[in-house]
């Protein structure tokens, strides 16, 4: 299964990254986080580093990630996302990516913050893109 839910979610940050680049104005990267029960894909969640959200600041307070400024992370987004909709539990996998502008793999590896979140929601199949391919937690 990990492999067919890397692929599908390599093309889907592709297929998004026009959209993300022509939102930006600043920052040349962009992550996307995606959300699976089984092969079924629940939400999408993607990072903005340019301005602080309420969103990110209730996550942070909710799990004690002691956040200075709560921007958006891919990870926290997509909680957010999934939060009252689905169960979120040690069946949800996630797959993090990080793409360039100009749609180059890079290493998108959680930070502590988001690690301890989904560390606290029992996620524990998480995959994230390195500059030649993925790796898993």
């Amino acid at each position: 299964m990990g492999v067919n839910i890397l692929a599908q979610s390599l093309e889907i940050a592709h297929s998004i990254l026009p959209d993300a680049c022509s939102q930006r104005k600043k920052n040349n990267v962009f992550h996307f986080a995606f959300g699976y029960k089984r092969s079924k894909l629940l939400a999408i969640g993607q990072n903005n580093p340019e301005k602080t959200n309420a969103k990110a600041l209730r996550i942070s307070q909710r799990f004690n990630t002691n956040i200075k400024y709560p921007y958006l992370h891919a990870e926290t987004d997509l909680i957010s996302r999934l939060w009252g909709k689905y169960y979120i539990d040690k069946n949800l996998s996630v797959v993090v990516i990080r793409l360039n502008k100009r749609g180059e793999l890079r290493n998108s590896k959680p930070c502590k913050r988001c690690n301890k979140v989904l560390r606290a929601l029992d996620i524990t199949k998480v995959w994230w893109s390195v500059e030649d391919g993925f790796k898993q937690a």
